[in-house]
């Protein structure tokens, strides 16, 4: 078969996850080709959601593309209130109001929801306009082969039908959860089955003149047997995707009754304007391993989430984020072929973490909380108001952490990675709604502001940073050297603000480019080549084949 090109790293499907990682590659400066079987970028509007957390926006922030995000997304005024009812034009149960932002707090950002079509387009133009990202439309993937030196991918143009090849360095699967990738590589996808769903997109124009419960960016329908269907707003200015929760088996287009379902949400008619519906499977399944030789999985391809809390593409992000480093470490020549383990080692871990938290808030739409009783919801009586009453208290309750997600956000760390120098202190809790910033290795390195009005996290992203704090910080002569000796990109950043000293802890800490602490301590360390060697991924030693092999790791289950 004729190889038409030959590039570092291949990446197969051109979602965000894709995306987000062939402008991170460029950015870092390993050129890559992105393929992607469809004719253009986000050709369809979609209904998927498009909610980006706190850390997502500081990926988007470190690209370069977070002002057009945001001037895309839902207008920062619009309340992000949910309702629980049992129509617009019924009974209200109770509601979670917006979250708060902490601003000058936790992070630099607040999150933002974009729909998909708007959102992928600004990222393949960003990674375009790098001239590092080749991205081919119009190639499907069929198979690949690897050896010691590279992978071949087999490819088709779905125009001509005319077969190709590409060569590559590292090839990353980024092509959904039926991914043809990690299919032909035989990994298995192992989790749970949670039914059935269908989306409808809508275009209806302030909605809020149509029922009394105010304008807002999600409701959730509610009957005897519990919650049925979501309504949420995707763009806060007129597109609405009409979610329909729950199918043992998978809807029918040809014999589903949407409007039936639409005038049972919305209490009396409403005019609005059908757009698309499709249904999809919801699930949580995550790859048996995230990594086959030269090959790597990402976003949907690795993992699957209930969309119930927006974090399977800020977790697909995450990937990008966390893999695009390794690579371009490995194809300079200053990361050590270890390195490539400490992908899955941190990431899997992640992906369990999310998609059972996913599943856990799914399981709260449906049922409320633990023995909520729906069944006089649609009373019109007295005892059915208090009916009502409860059940939107308990709701409330068993949803919170879906709303108020911050430590999620935030909050994850690489505990065991082989990357990471741990300093012998304990892991804090990890909880969903509470984030403690600390600069504890494998944590997200924290958020502040410094003097000339930027945030820490700004000063991260393209290679190692020791960030040395107070007005007589200690000498890191011997780590510049270390660093030196192995090629190690390092940057040494002074910060004299007694508050940011607190904040992070120790007197040095050193920062990898994807902005988790990978050391610190008040002095340097006696083996200063023991802790080049580690960050670098010497001394994590790879037990994977090229044709897949096996994996020592920590066990995860789904």
């Amino acid at each position: 078969m004729n190889v038409i090109a030959e590039t570092p790293v291949l990446i197969v499907g051109g979602g965000p996850v894709g995306l987000g990682l062939s402008l991170s590659l460029s950015q870092l400066g390993t050129p890559n080709i992105l393929v992607e079987k469809d004719g253009g970028t986000a050709l369809v509007m979609l209904t998927k959601g498009g909610g980006h957390n706190e850390r997502s926006m500081e990926f988007f922030r470190r690209w370069g593309v977070r002002n057009e995000v945001v001037a895309k997304a839902m207008p920062e005024d619009y309340p992000r209130r949910t309702v629980f009812c049992t129509a617009l034009n019924g009974h209200e149960l109770g509601n979670s109001p917006e979250p708060p932002w902490r601003e000058n707090s936790y992070s630099p950002e607040r999150r933002h929801k974009i729909p998909a079509y708007l959102f992928d387009p600004i990222l393949a133009r960003a990674a375009l306009a790098t001239k590092l990202s080749d991205i081919r439309y119009n190639s499907r993937f069929e198979q690949l082969v690897q050896d010691d030196k590279g992978v071949t991918a087999e490819l088709t143009n779905t125009v001509s039908g005319e077969p190709f090849a590409i060569r590559a360095q590292y090839i990353v699967a980024c092509d959904g959860s039926a991914s043809n990738v990690r299919t032909s590589l035989g990994i298995p996808f192992p989790g749970k089955d949670l039914g059935y769903s269908l989306s409808a997109m809508l275009r209806i124009d302030e909605l809020e003149r149509h029922h009394s419960l105010g304008k807002t960016e999600r409701f959730l329908f509610v009957g005897t047997n519990g919650s049925w269907a979501s309504m949420s707003a995707a763009d806060g200015r007129g597109l609405w995707r009409f979610n329909l929760l729950y199918s043992k088996e998978k809807y029918d287009l040809d014999n589903i009754d949407i409007q039936t379902y639409l005038k049972r949400a919305f209490g009396k008619q409403i005019p609005y304007e059908f757009i698309r519906m499709a249904p999809w499977k919801r699930s949580q399944c995550c790859a048996d391993r995230l990594r086959a030789g030269r090959v790597f999985l990402a976003g949907d391809a690795a993992h699957t989430t209930s969309p119930t809390g927006g974090l399977g593409g800020n977790t697909g992000l995450g990937d990008a984020i966390g893999l695009s480093w390794i690579l371009d470490a490995v194809v300079r020549g200053w990361g050590s072929p270890g390195l490539l383990d400490a992908y899955e080692v941190e990431r899997r871990p992640i992906a369990v973490r999310n998609s059972t938290m996913s599943t856990r808030n799914f399981k709260g739409w449906m049922s409320g909380g633990t023995g909520t009783d729906f069944s006089k919801v649609l009373d019109e009586t007295s005892e059915g108001e208090a009916a009502r009453k409860k059940a939107g208290r308990e709701m409330a309750a068993m949803l919170y952490p879906e709303w108020y997600n911050v430590g999620i956000a935030l909050g994850y760390r690489y505990e065991g990675s082989p990357i990471i120098v741990p300093d012998g202190t304990n892991e804090p809790p990890d909880d969903p709604s509470e984030y403690i910033p600390t600069s504890r290795p494998g944590h997200r390195a924290p958020h502040a502001w410094l003097a000339d009005g930027r945030s820490t996290l700004d000063l991260f992203g393209r290679g190692f940073v020791l960030l040395r704090f107070g007005g007589s910080p200690p000498d890191v002569t011997p780590l510049l050297a270390g660093t030196s000796r192995r090629n190690v990109p390092l940057s040494v950043v002074d910060i004299e603000s007694s508050d940011i000293m607190k904040l992070y802890e120790r007197r040095l800490v050193l920062v990898r480019p994807d902005g988790h602490a990978a050391w610190r301590g008040n002095e340097l360390p006696p083996n200063i080549d023991d802790l080049v060697e580690t960050i670098r991924g010497g001394k994590a030693r790879s037990s994977a084949t090229v044709n897949g092999g096996s994996y020592k790791r920590k066990a995860v289950a789904v």
